[in-house]
């Protein structure tokens, strides 16, 4: 059976780092899709507030009203939230690119772990700089692991005097890397931005915000509309009110303004979305059709802006079928 050498025990070190970093993206990712539903709950939530049924079912129902409440906690903790997994996504990004370092250079990751106290030489600093391959050497004890504080009752002074030493100490290790790793770890340290701003970004657009959000919130609040709007005239052959279809005749949310008067919906973005400017307008027209036959057609307007066209390219198209 084969001896853990200095090479080896650094390796299986790293790996040990990998996996910990790999089942910690992979609970990150979990968690922010779980984040997700809940910031659409809440989003949901909040427009339909103003709704005078949800509003008459918050005053005569318990259960409604303690719906009501959890999504207010919900909404106070998405920020925290939000930190958090950006937190523990970098933190997994960081741990993987150090295991891939470790596996890669092994030698001057022994070397990292040895200064910062993780790892003791056990036979000489001699035997793992002349160590090449897998060869046997003497062998690195995890038992050098030390407990640095205990006697935290017996002064600061013998604190920073220990936190000074640490510092020199990695000072000095640090100063014997050569250039090409210092050009590793700057390659790294990109790699782990790029992932943070750019694939995670792409990824969960919830977190770091974007247009999708808009796009969804937009075709919840129009389809809504259209379809209260359907139902009230198969009841009543007539066009519906805001108060005759249940809906707040103004809204206003973080995007966009609703308004719903006697035969018209309403949006208006309240912000710049990417290349479309705040104060473009979405419209639903309702209008009645025939005499002896009276039927119902719904108008769909879009922003005159083309900028303004990937919102929603399928608005004109919303609740025909």
């Amino acid at each position: 059976m084969k001896s853990f050498t200095p090479i080896r025990t650094v390796r299986f070190i790293a790996s040990l780092i990998a996996i910990f970093g790999m089942i910690l993206f992979a609970f990150e990712r979990v968690l922010t899709m779980v984040y997700g539903i809940a910031a659409n709950a809440v989003r949901t939530g909040n427009g339909l507030t103003d709704s005078f049924m949800v509003r008459f079912a918050s005053e005569n129902f318990s259960g409604v009203k303690k719906l009501l409440g959890v999504l207010d906690q919900v909404k106070d903790l998405l920020p925290l939230a939000n930190k958090g997994l950006l937190v523990l996504f970098i933190v997994s990004v960081t741990l993987m690119v150090i295991a891939a370092f470790g596996l890669t250079f092994p030698r001057q990751f022994g070397h990292v772990l040895v200064a910062m106290k993780l790892l003791k030489w056990q036979g000489g600093l001699a035997a793992v700089t002349s160590a090449a391959s897998d060869a046997p050497h003497p062998v690195i004890s995890g038992k050098g692991v030390s407990k640095k504080f205990k006697g935290v009752s017996k002064g600061i002074k013998r604190l920073w005097g220990k936190i000074v030493a640490w510092c020199k100490k990695a000072v000095a290790a640090i100063k014997k890397v050569q250039v090409k790793y210092w050009i590793f770890i700057g390659c790294s340290i990109v790699f782990i931005l790029v992932l943070v701003f750019g694939v995670r970004g792409c990824s969960t657009v919830s977190v770091f915000g974007g247009s999708q959000a808009v796009t969804d919130e937009l075709t919840e609040q129009a389809l809504f509309y259209i379809r209260a709007q359907k139902s009230y005239f198969a009841k009543n052959k007539a066009i519906g009110g805001p108060k005759a279809l249940q809906m707040p005749d103004s809204l206003t949310t973080d995007y966009f303004t609703y308004r719903v008067n006697a035969s018209r919906f309403t949006a208006t973005l309240n912000k710049d979305v990417k290349n479309c400017p705040a104060g473009s307008r979405w419209s639903v027209s309702a209008k009645t059709e025939g005499f002896f036959t009276v039927d119902l057609k719904l108008y769909r307007s879009l922003p005159k802006d083309t900028n303004c066209v990937f919102i929603q390219p399928e608005f004109k198209n919303l609740g025909r079928k």
